[in-house]
């Protein structure tokens, strides 16, 4: 056990999470929507929108098509059958979010300003004419469904109709801001009226604040705001908190508010720090903020819980103005969804890009950001691999060296006969880029995901939150001498020059590979300058570096 000098137990422990608290809560907040495919949510007490902005971002793709449009394919007649036909993409994934309706309500006019931005729609792009062989998946992401955002000012003892029955209802770290006739209507209001299927609550944990003392520490060593109620003598992490619960007292609210209401109630905790305690009190402690899951039940009518939830809401008499709609913002969908081409026009279209990209294999994610080819499949993916899977000019690549891979993600296409132009393009010794990822690196495992704990600094967030920040170095990669690894742009243009004569690129249009085609016959033998419309991919001329 470490040694604690006598001196310290006056000061303020530095702790440490990772990832930062206010981003541990929002990752569990985000999972369970995903898991409970939730489309409908109201953030109660929205802040400037951290949530619900990110709610408002589109999914890349559309849930599986019905078999109307995708019929189920025969067996595989693969004699090991490793490589299962057609399955549901991303199914063995992280699932994505597909919001229809999401609400934001607050009383704060500065905050709401900001959220308010948070739900407006981008700008649309003007189309243009691209170059061939430029990329646009990094333009963002096309909408396939449409959704409705709004946002709105006022109390939540106020009744809006426009909430009743909503899917779900979020707050976080909101109950702990409550004045004590407003905390009254939290409950009757949102578990009555409103009787969602759903009602995510986090809150501080003010059991787990001795993490931030060493035992025994007098008072003065703990920074933070004396209770403003005055009805115990606890030091809270805000100022405008009205209370901060034990996990204890926590667990008691939730069980009598979910049996007065109706629901089934799951509480845990979330935030645990990146050391563990000199003293051994992690378990005991459990985590920063107190956390859970209110499940509707179907024990309990919903006329019921919205009656005697508007009952309760009438006695407390509770007078304010109506919730106002600051913001209202229809998102569209893309005219394409749902009205995909043919398979065989998806296939077409696939080969064309990979033609224009001059690519011999590309990974199914990256070319489906392509406009075309998301429009051309209405937004199925599914659509994507069984067009691959069905023409004679493309393969789709699902393992490495006989293994299938699990994730679908890492999945590949292949052109059918083609020879890829060379994607390294830097030298073994000056292989440094920091955008270079190893092709069979699986997310979660091996070096890239090491974490150093000294890259961690405590620092004080929103809500008093004590959380850790990633290191901010992130300077060039240099060399002992001190001087950048990167080529020089004239290395790097003899070295193409080089690489170009080399039979990697044959291919391309030298004998074997493509066959005489207008491929062929446009890329024989040629680098594309500056001034042709390929220009970037050899050497820019204006000097700036390649993409």
């Amino acid at each position: 056990m470490e040694m604690i000098h006598e001196s310290d137990s006056t000061q303020e422990l530095n702790v440490k999470f990772y990832p930062e608290l206010f981003l541990q809560r929002r990752i569990w907040i985000l999972n369970i929507l995903r898991k409970g495919n939730i489309t409908r949510v109201l953030d109660v007490g929205c802040g400037e929108g951290q949530i619900i902005g990110v709610l408002c971002q589109p999914a890349p793709w559309l849930t599986p098509p019905p078999l109307s449009i995708l019929p189920p394919i025969k067996p595989s007649t693969s004699p090991d059958n490793t490589v299962p036909p057609s399955p549901i993409y991303n199914d063995d994934e992280v699932p994505n979010l597909h919001m229809r309706e999401v609400h934001g309500l607050d009383i704060s006019d500065a905050d709401l300003a900001f959220a308010v931005s948070a739900i407006t729609p981008p700008e649309e792009e003007i189309e243009t004419v691209l170059s061939p062989g430029y990329r646009s998946f990094y333009r963002g992401v096309q909408r396939w469904e449409e959704l409705l955002a709004k946002i709105w000012k006022g109390g939540l003892e106020v009744t809006n109709e426009e909430f009743v029955n909503i899917e779900c209802i979020i707050s976080t770290e909101v109950i702990e801001h409550l004045p004590e006739p407003i905390f009254s209507a939290f409950a009757p209001m949102l578990l009555g009226v409103y009787h969602p299927k759903f009602l995510l609550v986090t809150t501080p944990s003010y059991t787990f604040n001795a993490r931030f003392t060493p035992p025994d520490s007098p008072r003065s060593a703990r920074n933070g705001y004396p209770d403003p109620t005055g009805r115990t003598d606890r030091i809270f992490r805000h100022s405008d908190h009205k209370f901060e619960w034990t996990k204890d007292e926590f667990e008691t609210w939730c069980d009598e508010t979910a049996k007065e209401w109706g629901y089934d109630v799951e509480r845990t905790s979330i935030g645990r720090p990146l050391e563990l305690d000199p003293w051994g009190r992690d378990e005991e402690l459990e985590g920063a903020s107190s956390v859970a899951v209110f499940r509707r039940r179907g024990d309990m009518d919903n006329k019921r819980r919205e009656d005697q939830g508007r009952a309760r809401i009438q006695e407390l008499a509770l007078s304010r103005d109506p919730h106002e709609a600051l913001a209202v913002h229809n998102h569209a969908a893309n005219p394409a969804a749902m009205r995909p081409k043919s398979l065989s026009e998806i296939a077409d279209s696939v080969k064309s890009k990979m033609e224009e990209f001059r690519e011999a294999f590309i990974r199914v994610e990256e070319i489906w950001f392509e406009p075309t080819i998301g429009t051309s499949c209405g937004g199925w993916i599914e659509l994507l691999v069984r067009a691959v899977e069905e023409s004679p000019d493309l393969n789709m690549k699902r393992d490495v060296d006989g293994v299938v891979m699990k994730q679908s993600s890492m999945w590949s296409i292949e052109l059918v006969g083609a020879v890829g132009f060379p994607a390294n393009c830097w030298s073994n010794e000056a292989n440094t880029s920091v955008d270079y990822i190893p092709p069979d690196w699986t997310p979660g495992e091996g070096p890239l995901d090491s974490w150093d704990d000294s890259d961690a600094e405590g620092s004080t967030g929103i809500e008093g939150d004590v959380s850790a920040f990633t290191s901010d170095n992130d300077g060039d990669e240099e060399s002992d001498s001190g001087t950048t690894t990167w080529k020089k742009r004239s290395e790097w243009k003899e070295s193409l020059d080089r690489e170009a004569d080399e039979k990697t690129r044959s291919g391309w249009g030298v004998s074997g590979g493509w066959g005489a085609s207008d491929m062929e016959r446009s890329w024989s033998n040629h680098i594309p300058s500056a001034s042709s419309s390929t220009a970037g991919w050899d050497g820019d001329e204006s000097g700036d570096t390649t993409s």
